[in-house]
């Protein structure tokens, strides 16, 4: 056989693959929406997901919860920042304001598989939603009614859903 047809053998072969193999975004989306299943808000869990290329590209169930904790870590910090931030420009509310910033800070600790091996992992990942319900607690004591506060919360609330989600796919 000579060479020009063994290139053409070839290209076939690869012509092949590329068509019958999903892509990594396809199979991103599959992943998301099979740990979705274990969310509050499958739609906005898988919303999250996919809209992250990070967690698109997860191999597997352990790698798009690692990517997901990664992301809902990354968002805590902001989250931590964007307080630090308020507290600077609302005297009136500085201590709750900070008190939040602290709390979005600590809950970074919390959000990892570290307690896979022990079977803990999703508890570990509810200690983080604990400190953002005591920032809630904070701003509702302290009288804070911020439009820009809330809406930070929920956007944070909703990646750590979709974190959630991952972990429980991993337990169950």
């Amino acid at each position: 056989m000579d060479s020009k047809n063994q290139i053409m053998i070839f290209a076939a072969i690869v012509l092949y693959l590329f068509l019958h193999f999903p892509s990594q975004t396809e199979a991103g989306v599959e992943l998301a929406n099979k740990v979705c299943k274990y969310s509050q808000n499958y739609e906005s869990c898988v919303q999250t997901l996919t809209s992250h290329p990070q967690t698109l590209g997860a191999p597997n169930e352990k790698a798009i919860a690692e990517k997901a904790l990664e992301i809902a870590r990354k968002e805590s910090v902001d989250t931590s920042v964007f307080f630090t931030g308020l507290a600077k420009t609302n005297p009136a509310h500085k201590t709750a304001l900070e008190q939040c910033a602290t709390h979005f800070k600590e809950a970074v600790q919390f959000l990892n598989l570290v307690g896979l091996e022990g079977g803990t992992a999703s508890l570990d990942v509810h200690y983080g939603l604990d400190e953002v319900n005591q920032c809630q607690d904070a701003l509702s004591s302290g009288h804070v009614h911020i439009d820009s506060a809330t809406s930070i919360i929920q956007k944070w609330k909703t990646v750590y859903d979709a974190a959630d989600a991952t972990v429980a796919t991993l337990e169950n």
